[in-house]
């Protein structure tokens, strides 16, 4: 194969730098190369070819066609909506399908579903959050202790509209995925924070009297509340426990990826207070392998339901004379949970309580302690040095 001379550095460029630049020239080998960018990787190409003319003028179109932006075929909002719904929103868990399509039906209504999805801006939605907050919460909701036919209607939260803008982003991202859109339009956003979310947790008085006002429910409640405070998980995650979940002569409990929000699966060691609790469950409701720890009263194949679960504290709370306060359910004793083993090291806490990331349990959970703060000022040690 001919070899090209040390002194033949003949090549040719054309185009801008950094956008459409092409470079033609002699390759060792005799032969003229092709060298330019695309999506930002340096491609070199033969042209198969050593005719210099015929070179610079394959350059010359080559910048051009360069210069031209990738083209994404325009999608409208609805077709893009349409697509995740079918998609995207089966794989997952039923309360998510059902918060992505009444979601999806607002944004419809918002934005409009012929509006072209990389057309959405920072003012579409700050749009959304105000009419969001103008219609407030849809579902009526009755105080706790009062008549259910004089349920009123709540105001919404920054967490709740952020929930919902997070559903917009992710199916923007997706569409960016899938081949539908150049870019997310809403890259940056951030909803408007309205002060200190609600976290409020049960006192450890509050709790004994929830645990007195049991015997006034199925066997089920006092089981649930008692694994709720000593195991600190979420309450999807305990309802779904199973007996082959459960290993009474080790004292552990498996909680499932499958059942778990977040899909973490891990082991916890049970207290001497939570074995006694699914003892006795074990002799109310015996079972075994994917039998339920707290099968619901009628379908024993099945655990309780949520629903019924939130009923029972809800009315517990009247019952036992809990001043009602918004946001405290059950997520309260995962609040609980983290603030009391505030002394235990962030790694444990996180394997005990089933977080994945220690950064949630500081931000979300843990709330200030004034015995834990005069505790910490009374061990301050002398620096020295």
């Amino acid at each position: 194969m001919p070899r090209a001379r040390k002194q033949d550095q003949w090549n040719y460029i054309c185009g801008e730098k950094g956008a459409n630049r092409v470079r033609v020239f002699v390759h060792p080998t005799g032969k003229l190369f092709a060298e330019y960018r695309r999506d930002g990787r340096k491609i070199r190409q033969s042209l198969g070819h050593t005719d210099r003319q015929l070179a610079k003028q394959e350059a010359d179109e080559l910048a051009v066609t360069l210069r031209q932006p990738e083209r994404h075929e325009a999608i409208l909002l609805g077709q893009l909506f349409d697509n995740y719904l079918r998609e995207v929103t089966p794989t997952k868990a039923r309360t998510s399908q059902y918060h992505d399509r009444a979601t999806i039906e607002w944004f419809r209504r918002v934005f409009g579903a012929m509006r072209r999805a990389d057309e959405l801006t920072f003012r579409d939605a700050a749009r959304y959050e105000i009419e969001r907050r103008r219609a407030g919460d849809l579902r009526l909701r009755p105080k706790p202790g009062t008549n259910p036919a004089l349920a009123t209607q709540h105001p919404l939260r920054s967490r709740t509209i952020a929930y919902d803008l997070r559903l917009l982003k992710s199916i923007l991202i997706w569409g960016v995925g899938a081949g539908l859109l150049a870019r997310n339009p809403l890259t940056g956003y951030k909803v408007t924070d309205d002060g200190t979310p609600r976290r409020p947790v049960f006192t450890e008085t509050q709790y004994r009297a929830l645990l007195e006002t049991a015997a006034a429910f199925p066997w089920q409640f006092r089981c649930l509340l008692v694994l709720a405070h000593e195991t600190g998980h979420r309450l999807g995650a305990i309802l779904s426990l199973q007996w082959r979940d459960v290993d009474l002569s080790a004292g552990r409990l498996t909680w499932r990826g499958e059942a778990d929000k977040i899909g973490y699966e891990h082991v916890t060691p049970m207290t001497d207070t939570a074995r006694r609790a699914i003892e006795d469950a074990r002799r109310r409701a015996p079972g075994i392998g994917d039998a339920p720890v707290m099968p619901g009263s009628k379908e024993r194949a099945k655990p309780v339901g949520t629903d019924l679960a939130r009923d029972w504290l809800q009315r517990a709370q009247v019952r036992a004379k809990v001043p009602p306060e918004p946001g405290r359910g059950w997520h309260a004793f995962r609040r609980n949970f983290a603030s009391e083993l505030r002394h235990v090291g962030l790694r444990d806490l996180c394997d005990l309580g089933g977080w994945k990331d220690p950064t949630t349990v500081v931000k979300c959970y843990q709330r200030p302690s004034e015995d834990a703060m005069r505790a910490a000022l009374a061990g301050r040690r002398v620096l020295e040095g």
